[in-house]
């Protein structure tokens, strides 16, 4: 007996397995050129002009991309905006470089603040606004992918600490202050988003800036009395804010500085945990869908502190006994490597490298670092297995911090 097959139902397969046979290999190379990206970013950051003069030499070093600095300015929360003008140069010298290797760069904003500006104040906020909007303008001219926003002040005037914002309000309450900034979270997304669609904010830490709050369990009003005293307590507020208008093809990075401190391969992974579940309990439930599917995962890479190399001068020594003090000079380049490996692998795009004592644009770099650094790249880019075990030293090193310090 013959099965009598419909013809039309025969041409349709095989001209479904003709696409696949001339479609599969142009899919499988679209994958491959989407890989995990390495981005610096450091106290060296390199301004338009400085990319526009050095581009050859930038791109022979092991980075996809750079976090780069405006001659304009940095910060955003000023009561007076900067001058359009200002922003004028900056945009002529980006426009103009193109480059096939340093593909994902973000222009960094702080989110410092002048003495006095104020989350109530309208003409405070149009300043910070039209200083957004250049920002963003200036991202789009220059083909950048977006923001790295800062959001740890280096002023002395903290956008996000209620303590400190009562002298201008004292008949304010916090949860008058968290309206308020949300308010401001949804403007600062809303001016990004017209001045650059489709814009990514890498934010250097998300919601895990406030890790320490679910250490144990809270209920909502204890959250609540938590942040009225945290220093970044109204940055939650920010957030949801941003999360308010984010359209659905903007990105919301949390950048997890907190990878600096990683001493243990499981850190790494367990920073998914920490972002996608246990933040969610500053995330407004209204938001919750939008924070599952656009906020990504970043992981950071402190090299000053792995390889305990630090600023010449620097006052702020803080971290002279910590962990990598105590491993040799040869096990501190592997564990930068181990690094830069478990940081790309538990990434979801971004992983993005930090200095301040080391210049990789004016060739102040460590013996050793670059190739440890791409060592551990290539290896992660080509799912090949790091090769090597340094936890048994840096347990050792631990267990000698502990021995005499309290910061490891």
């Amino acid at each position: 007996m013959q099965m009598k097959i419909d013809r039309k139902l025969f041409w349709a397969c095989m001209l479904l397995a003709l696409l696949i046979v001339i479609y599969q290999p142009t899919m499988a190379i679209g994958a491959r050129l989407t890989p995990k990206k390495l981005i610096e970013y450091g106290w060296g950051a390199p301004t338009p002009n400085f990319i526009r003069q050095h581009l050859k030499e930038m791109e022979q070093r092991p980075f996809d991309g750079v976090i780069l600095k405006l001659n304009a300015g940095k910060e955003v929360f000023k009561k007076t905006a900067y001058p359009d003008a200002a922003f004028k140069q900056d945009r002529r010298d980006l426009a103009a470089i193109k480059s096939a290797r340093l593909t994902d760069n973000f222009v960094v904003m702080w989110s410092g603040m002048d003495d006095d500006w104020d989350w109530f104040n309208d003409t405070d906020w149009a300043a910070a606004q039209k200083n957004i909007q250049n920002f963003g303008k200036t991202a789009k001219v220059g083909r950048l992918r977006g923001i790295a926003f800062d959001s740890e002040p280096y002023t002395k005037n903290s956008p996000w600490q209620y303590q400190d914002r009562p002298t201008q309000h004292r008949d304010k309450t916090f949860a008058a202050y968290q309206r308020q900034v949300r308010k401001r979270g949804a403007q600062f997304m809303t001016t990004l988003q017209t001045a650059q669609p489709g814009t990514q904010v890498l934010t250097l830490a998300l919601m895990s800036w406030l890790k320490d709050l679910w250490a144990k369990p809270l209920t909502p009003a204890q959250v609540q009395e938590q942040l009225a005293a945290h220093k970044y307590g109204l940055w939650p507020a920010f957030i949801n804010g941003m999360l308010d208008v984010a359209k659905s093809n903007s990105v919301l990075i949390d950048g997890n500085e907190w990878a600096y401190y990683f001493y243990r391969v499981n850190f790494f992974d367990e920073s998914r945990d920490l972002v996608f579940n246990k933040a969610r309990l500053l995330v407004d439930p209204k938001n919750d869908r939008k924070y599952a599917k656009q906020v990504k995962l970043g992981q950071a890479v402190y090299l000053d502190l792995t390889l305990h190399h630090f600023p010449t001068g620097n006052k702020d020594f803080r971290y002279g006994k910590a962990m990598p003090y105590f491993l040799s000079p040869e096990d501190r380049l592997r564990f930068l490597e181990n690094n830069v490996y478990h940081a790309l692998r538990t990434t979801d795009r971004y992983a993005w490298f930090y200095s301040e004592g080391t210049d990789w644009w004016q060739n102040k770099i460590p013996n050793g670092a670059e190739a440890a650094v791409r060592r551990g790249k290539t290896k992660q880019l080509s799912r090949k297995p790091l090769g090597f075990d340094i936890y048994p030293e840096v347990e050792k090193a631990l267990q000698q911090c502990y021995a005499v310090s309290n910061i490891c």
